[in-house]
């Protein structure tokens, strides 16, 4: 298999930049997909803990209904953070990035 190829796959599946970084051994290119990727999936997971959170309060104050519609509705409106879309498109980006940059770098003979 070819290096660009391992690199496209561990970048496509695994995290945006680790093949870059593994396989080809560019690490600041390889950073550069990875270290916004990661910083925008922390920021989602930062919003969905405090969501979860909330919710979990509502749950133990007694607040929370028993119907599960409403109170998918309330996680939904709890999960939204600023800049949820941003950050998405932002992992978005550098996924896809990182793929096609992966995929177009001639392999060393």
């Amino acid at each position: 298999m070819k290096q660009s190829t391992k690199s496209a796959l561990l970048s496509g599946l695994v995290l945006p930049g680790i093949g870059q970084l593994v396989i080809q051994k560019r690490r600041i290119r390889g950073l550069l997909f990875m270290v916004p990727a990661l910083a925008a999936f922390l920021w989602l997971m930062y919003g969905l803990s405090m969501a979860t959170m909330k919710l979990m309060y509502d749950a133990a104050t007694g607040n929370l209904p028993t119907d599960i519609a409403a109170v998918t509705d309330r996680l939904l409106g709890y999960a939204t953070v600023p800049g949820y879309s941003i950050a998405l498109w932002i992992m978005f980006a550098c996924w896809l990035a990182s793929l096609l940059d992966a995929l177009l770098i001639k392999d060393k003979a």
